[in-house]
Parts: C-alpha cells; structure tokens; sequence
C-alpha cells in the first residue's frame, strides 16, 4: 500500500546507520505515544459512530494509529514484539467491530480504517507469523463492516469525504486482492461522480483545489489522500502521480504557493 519491501528496508538501512534526516524523524517516531509496545489498546468496540452521534470514534482511530505504527516500528528495528502489539489490535477489532454508523459515517470508515489496513498489508508479508485464520477474519471485516460503508464513495458530500473513501476502498481491494474493488477505486479518481475524482477536487489547470477557499487544513488533508491513491497504483504498476498531465500537482503547488504567500 504505501510501503513497498523496498521503501521498508531503505527506512531500516537509514536508521540502523544513523542517516540523516532519516534517524532523527525516527526518533521521533519512536517517541510517539502511538509507537509503544505498552501501548493500552482503548477498544474495541461493536459500533463506532461519527456525527450525531459520535462514540469510538477516538477509540478506533488511536488504535489505528497504533496499530499502523508498531507494524512499521517491526519492520524498522525487528523486533517481533511490535508486529505482535499491532496483531492484537487488528484482531480484537477485526472479530469485535460490526457496524460504522452516524451522519459522517462515510468519513469515519474512510479515515481510521485506511491505517488499518496498511497495517495489515504489513504484517502479511513481513514474515509477522499473523496466523491465516486471522488474516481471513481481517479480510471479512474489511470487505463486510467498513467496504459496504464507503463503497458509493461520498459524492453528496464535500470535498475529502470522496478522496477519504476513495484512498480506502482502493486500499482494501488491495489487501484483499480483489481487482474489481481496486479497479472500482481506480476507476472513481479518473471518471467519479465526485470531488474524488482528480479534476473535481482540482478545478483547473493552476492548480486551485476545490477547498483552496477553505482551512488549509482540509485542503491538504484531500491533496494527502490523493497522493495515497497515487502511492498504492506505484505499488500496482500504475501510474496515477503523472495522469493528467501532471493535474495533482499543480494542486500541491498551487497549494504550496498559496501558504508560503
């Protein structure tokens, strides 16, 4: 998804030799609450909603972040017990989550879910001894509780609520090795209905982004997911960051430009 074995073995090579920048970001990183093998999983939970109303919501998505961090903290310094904090969290959440509700529920089964499932895409194929029992029980909750959720994509909502689904639809058709939810993904970022679709959410070729208007915030919060989208079609064999005659960025220039002045 967004690490290849490549990219994976690059950061440990960094890092094991002290390279900077790389050693001090790891540090960092390290330090982070969310990267601690005693970290205290806060859930799980059988429902998760945002938006009238709103539970679990900071529940999962810590957990996500944890769960995302100590699988990268395992490829990074070997040590199994991080893979193993990572694998308690997806299980437990993965037999226990049964439904995403809530008036933003698009959003909250978009964002929290995606770090899910790059942790899982991890432990797969790191050698993380994840049993094939709860790989299929992980897979079944991603394609039964959190696709049905976001798989129409958001087009009656604003801005990144489509590029958020659209990141983890593409995301889970990848774990799950299914090519019609990928394509599916895939398909929404170059013809959607919505501000998914690159040339919605960027509305010109300047750059200018169809929330350049708002906080800035959330304007890069929806470049981030379409550069997600463009990461894991890299790892396919595809290439989203040049389609269009390099439309993304224009959009993180323009964006860019715009902060700095």
């Amino acid at each position: 998804l967004l690490h290849s074995s490549s990219d994976l073995a690059r950061i440990r090579m960094a890092v094991t030799t002290k390279q900077e920048p790389v050693h001090s970001g790891y540090e960092v990183f390290r330090a982070d609450k969310h990267s601690q093998l005693n970290y205290r999983m806060r859930g799980p939970r059988s429902e998760v909603a945002r938006g009238r109303p709103t539970f679990g919501q900071s529940e999962y998505d810590a957990d996500a972040n944890a769960a995302y961090q100590c699988a990268l903290m395992w490829c990074i310094t070997g040590d199994i017990a991080y893979a193993d904090k990572s694998k308690e969290i997806l299980n437990a959440w993965s037999s226990t989550l049964k439904s995403v509700t809530g008036r933003d529920a698009v959003l909250m089964a978009g964002l929290g879910p995606f770090k899910m499932v790059n942790a899982a895409e991890i432990l797969r194929y790191t050698g993380a001894d994840w049993s094939p029992m709860d790989i299929q029980q992980t897979e079944t909750h991603f394609r039964e509780v959190i696709y049905p959720v976001i798989k129409d994509f958001a087009p009656f909502a604003n801005g990144n609520w489509d590029t958020a689904a659209m990141k983890t639809v593409m995301a889970i058709g990848v774990f799950c090795n299914d090519l019609a939810m990928f394509e599916r993904a895939l398909r929404y970022y170059v013809h959607g209905a919505g501000n998914g679709r690159l040339s919605y959410y960027i509305i010109n070729r300047t750059g200018q982004c169809q929330e350049s208007g708002r906080d800035q915030q959330h304007t890069q919060l929806g470049l981030a997911h379409l550069g997600d989208c463009c990461e894991i079609a890299w790892h396919q064999g595809l290439d989203l960051y040049g389609y269009d005659d390099n439309l993304l960025l224009n959009g993180f220039e323009y964006t860019a430009k715009y902060n700095l002045g």
